[in-house]
């Protein structure tokens, strides 16, 4: 058995935590990134932010597919929110995302390369983005994080561990994944193409109990995720990728080749730190603890390598085969792997120099980030992000919702009008009202023209300039309404000039 080093005798709290209870100290750092975050996100964003008010808003039409979103995202949020009543809820999940994954990535880790590398190996996670970066929507690229985690997990289970029982777990993980997106299937890709190309993976499948928990995991993959890829069928692929209308701003779409770049920008941080606690000209008297572990089997080595590379490569060639565009969160549950793959590639005895200087990085990782983005919100200027979350949606759903109930004596049941702030009203009126895309039915599957004729509902539009009548597209998709006098709300954070809403109620049917 190998032995792990003492070293020297001074050591950072971190370097001893790490010694005494690993575990603890993943536990640790996973919940205090979650609570960050999610902290963060909440004061700085007083509206929900765009990409959170769409899947709530849709959400609660409970489809089987939406347009440009994976219902999976919608369904989570509008499950969290209904429960709990309270948007902090939904983002604390969304940053507890990454804290799950993480905590089942170690579980994986700790069967190949110990404990104590195996937190390294996921702590160092930290500095990549898009991987440690959540921000405040529960998304379908952030619920793929623990997906494929635990898929990643199930597949190790049948095959490293000769456990036939995995099989159905990576059937059933992979065809949850589905409903949020495509990443599932390229991580199913990769593991298809490790387990054909290694005897190892093979033997795995040499029984009739493996036949059997295999054929097990099909047939759980086809029951569960067979709906959503008919679905996918009839609809042309779409909402298997997010779009615009997930409430995703076009400026962050990149095609392949820049996406490329900007993957490896992301790992900047990640290399210094592998720099720093390599590099051979440090100090001699500086502290360097060594981390020791038993020699990892081929089979483990290459395949966790290959895991950490091939499923990014082939969601990237078929992102550039179609001529696709997609955000680099696309990539946060493929990426999962960098650490453990540093890990591996390096010697069973790891020597961690320069241990202060990483402790205070891996700080800034941890801490910097959310608290640019706090302090971003409160500064001037309304484009972009900020302009979204500060939209005085709490006021408007108020008024809406009060003015409503008061002129017809029923409660709101529709919302009509620009897909975000009207998202954004739907969200945080009491009354959940249904949300009418861009002011138009026929946009909106779930809305049923007889029962919004019969039932009424709120058009609202934003005005700029002087003309303060309805565009002539809402008056040609709507039933007749007649503008009322305009509202002019301040902004969620009372700065700049008040917001001017030109709106109308569409009159219930007598």
């Amino acid at each position: 058995m190998l032995r792990e080093a003492s070293g020297p005798l001074e050591a950072s709290i971190s370097v001893e935590a790490l010694r005494a209870a690993p575990a603890v100290l993943v536990a640790a750092g996973l919940v205090v990134h979650a609570l960050v975050w999610a902290i963060a996100t909440h004061f700085a964003e007083p509206s929900p932010a765009p990409q959170l008010a769409m899947a709530i808003a849709l959400g609660r039409e409970w489809l089987l597919g939406y347009p440009e979103l994976p219902p999976l995202a919608a369904w989570a949020s509008e499950a969290i929110y209904r429960a709990t009543h309270a948007l902090f809820a939904v983002r604390l999940a969304a940053a507890s995302c990454v804290a799950v994954s993480g905590w089942i990535l170690f579980r994986f880790l700790r069967r190949l390369v110990g404990d104590r590398q195996g937190a390294i190996a996921v702590l160092v996670m930290a500095s990549v983005f898009p991987v440690a970066y959540p921000g405040g929507a529960l998304t379908g690229d952030l619920l793929q994080m623990p997906l494929l985690a635990a898929l990643l997990l199930s597949w190790w289970i049948a095959v490293g561990e000769r456990n036939p029982n995995g099989w159905m777990s990576v059937g059933l993980f992979a065809a949850v994944s589905l409903y949020a997106g495509p990443q599932g299937l390229a991580l199913l890709a990769g593991l298809a193409l490790v387990t054909l190309l290694s005897a190892q993976a093979r033997a795995a499948l040499g029984n009739a109990r493996a036949l059997f928990g295999l054929a097990a995991g099909l047939l759980i993959f086809a029951h569960v995720g067979g709906p959503r890829l008919l679905w996918l069928w009839f609809h042309g692929g779409d909402g298997f990728l997010p779009g615009a209308g997930a409430g995703i701003p076009g400026a962050e779409f990149q095609a392949p080749p820049r996406l490329l770049l900007t993957l490896v920008a992301g790992h900047l941080g990640f290399f210094l730190l592998i720099l720093l606690a390599a590099f051979h000209t440090a100090k001699a008297k500086e502290s360097a603890p060594v981390f020791a572990r038993q020699p990892a089997a081929l089979f483990s080595r290459w395949s966790v390598i290959a895991l950490a590379i091939l499923p990014a490569v082939f969601v990237l060639v078929w992102l550039y085969l179609g001529k696709q565009v997609a955000r680099p969160q696309i990539f946060a549950s493929l990426l999962l792997l960098g650490g453990a793959a540093a890990i591996l590639i390096g010697n069973e005895r790891l020597l961690l120099r320069r241990q202060m200087l990483i402790g205070s990085l891996l700080l800034v990782f941890l801490f910097v980030p959310p608290a640019a983005l706090l302090a971003s919100s409160f500064l001037p200027g309304w484009s972009g992000h900020n302009r979204a979350v500060n939209w005085p949606a709490a006021s408007a759903a108020r008024t809406f919702t009060e003015i409503f109930r008061t002129r017809t004596g029923r409660p709101l049941e529709y919302i009509a009008g620009d897909r975000i702030p009207a998202a954004q009203i739907a969200v945080l009126s009491q009354v959940r009202p249904h949300l009418v895309i861009d002011a138009d039915p026929s946009r909106s599957p779930w809305i049923d023209a007889a029962a919004f004729r019969q039932q009424g509902g709120v058009v609202f539009w934003e005005i700029h300039g002087a003309d303060g009548s309805p565009p002539a597209a809402l008056s040609g998709k709507l039933p007749p309404f007649v503008a009322e006098a305009p509202l002019r709300l301040p902004w969620a954070r009372g700065r700049g000039e008040p917001v001017r809403l030109g709106w109308a109620i569409v009159p219930p049917a007598p």
